[in-house]
């Protein structure tokens, strides 16, 4: 390790510098449950940001409803803190679900 490369007058030192080129910007997004008992399939989220509505219509309904009724009774839904897991339009779709099966 170099003595004092972060004295004055070296940050910009070529020999200090280290010059990187990002290529494009940002990655992919997806969804996927897992349990003790078994895991839903990947979902690719495509065509911008995932809305409340897109999670509830997208995600919610055809994969974690199916995947609820199929672990049963012992099913907890445990989600991150993103917001369109958390929004309201999600949550009435959930409380509405009296049973899963």
């Amino acid at each position: 390790m170099l003595a004092g490369h972060w004295d004055i007058g070296n940050r910009n030192n070529p020999v200090f510098v280290h010059e990187s080129v990002r290529f494009g910007v940002g990655g992919v997004l997806v969804y996927g449950g897992i349990s003790i008992d078994g895991r839903t399939d990947l979902y690719i989220i495509r065509d911008g940001p995932l809305t409340a509505r897109r999670y509830r219509d997208e995600i919610f309904r055809p994969i974690v409803v199916p995947y609820a009724a199929a672990i049963g009774d012992d099913f907890i839904l445990m989600e991150d803190t993103c917001r369109p897991h958390l929004a309201n339009l999600v949550e009435v779709s959930f409380s509405r679900k009296k049973s899963y099966e």
